[in-house]
């Protein structure tokens, strides 16, 4: 196909922060410590499960940091397990992230604004805020990286204000503390949840071929950054949140944020929260309409998907319009609910592979990182997301079953495709 296949390099280390920032922060933070202390009955252990989520997510972005280092290019996963461990491999790795990584998460991240302003099922909201990000990105690159960056920069003010001023104010309820003795046996299962409000540490490697070359070769320690900053703030959000009420109150709850919030300052408050937090999931599409169409633009330009979708040598337009009508289609046509169950286990047997392939590339002699005991990070995070996987997938078969099907589909048709050209190919 005729054109460059490299995109210009201008997003520098504050907009790759941004990015990661706005694709972590999403309803997890806000919901999920409710029902880990109806589980864990302990507040300790719902925090600590927040500080070990942080480090799972730290050993991800660091090991996918040194990979996009070897690989610096557009296009996430797909980029990574093609040039790392097989073509169909980056294929089916491209195809989960289409779908399930950017397509579901945005219509989820759509319906999660709907709720947290109130108007659950006013579908208008949450395609509203879909379409206003393909004209956003679709216009100017530099426009939608700047107002990306504006936009994550008030979120994280005003959240770090809610924490301040949340924590001057909270007082110890007098009712008694826990629900009964910490139920560690649980403690895993609530550990898989809190890992995927964790998710979109990685997104930086979908604009890798878009990074200043500086920005590219510090990734990883870019990507540790962001993480960091976010995982202070997970775990200060949600000690607040599961301090601020009783523990009756809280355990088993949604909305613990804005039950904390309403225990705290009242229903102006909890107003207040509500609103930052629809500024969350706006960003949260905003940052995924952003990144997602890099992968449909690298595949395209690869041949493995329609031509005309890798048009564009600046802004990846008809990519961004494509990634805009997937998912107003399933936002349209799925629940939360239904979106939420789907992600998290299709995505973590993706992360896992693509760091297997950082392994390889160290056992072929690329030295990345160049001390060798410093692969233990990938393999720590290898290890820990295939067991969180393990246990999600006997916990709820049928939603392993949907996960493995998608990338059967993703096999089946890179197989095909593959006979296909192998066909045509001249002899």
């Amino acid at each position: 196909m005729p054109g460059s296949d490299e995109q210009p390099r201008s997003f520098g280390a504050g907009h790759t922060i941004a990015l990661i920032v706005a694709s972590m922060i999403g309803s997890g933070v806000f919901t999920t410590s409710g029902y880990a202390l109806g589980d864990l009955g302990s507040r300790e252990a719902v925090v600590l499960a927040w500080v070990v989520g942080a480090v799972h997510a730290m050993l991800g972005a660091i090991s996918y940091g040194w990979l996009a280092s070897l690989h610096p290019e557009s296009g996430g996963e797909y980029v990574l397990l093609e040039r790392t461990v097989h073509p169909s491999a980056g294929y089916v790795a491209g195809w989960v992230s289409v779908l399930a990584g950017f397509t579901a998460p945005i219509a989820a991240a759509a319906h999660g604004l709907e709720a947290y302003l109130g108007r659950e099922g006013a579908l208008w909201i949450g395609a509203t805020a879909i379409i206003g990000s393909v004209l956003l990105h679709g216009s100017r690159r530099d426009l939608g990286a700047k107002m990306q960056t504006v936009a994550v920069a008030l979120k994280v003010m005003l959240l770090l204000g809610f924490l301040g001023f949340g924590a001057f104010y909270i007082t110890a309820p007098s009712q008694p503390t826990e629900l009964a003795s910490t139920n560690w046996a649980k403690f895993g299962p609530t550990l898989v949840w809190v890992s995927f409000s964790y998710s979109g540490w990685n997104a930086a490697v979908y604009l890798a071929g878009e990074l200043e070359e500086r920005t590219t070769r510090d990734l990883a320690r870019v990507s540790a950054l962001a993480v960091l900053l976010v995982g202070a703030l997970y775990v200060g959000l949600n000690a607040l949140f599961v301090y601020a009420s009783p523990v009756a109150d809280l355990a088993g709850k949604a909305q613990v944020g804005v039950i904390a919030a309403e225990a705290i300052g009242g229903e102006s408050w909890a107003t207040a929260l509500s609103l930052i937090v629809a500024l969350a999931m706006a960003t949260s599409v905003s940052s995924m309409m952003m990144a997602g169409p890099r992968v449909m633009w690298k595949m395209a330009r690869e041949g493995a998907l329609p031509s005309f979708i890798g048009s564009g040598e600046g802004t990846p337009r008809v990519a961004i319009a494509a990634q805009g009508a997937l998912a107003l289609v399933v936002f349209l046509t799925s629940s939360l609910s239904e979106l939420l169950g789907y992600i998290g286990l299709t995505l973590s047997l993706s992360a896992a592979l693509a760091v297997f392939g950082l392994v390889l590339e160290n056992l072929r002699g690329a030295r990345v990182p160049e001390k060798r005991f410093m692969l233990a990070v990938p393999i720590l995070f290898i290890i820990s997301t295939l067991a969180m996987a393990a246990w999600l997938a006997s916990y709820k078969p049928w939603q392993a079953l949907a996960s493995v099907a998608t990338i059967a589909v993703g096999l089946v048709v890179w197989v095909l495709q593959h006979a296909w050209r192998t066909r045509r190919a001249p002899r």
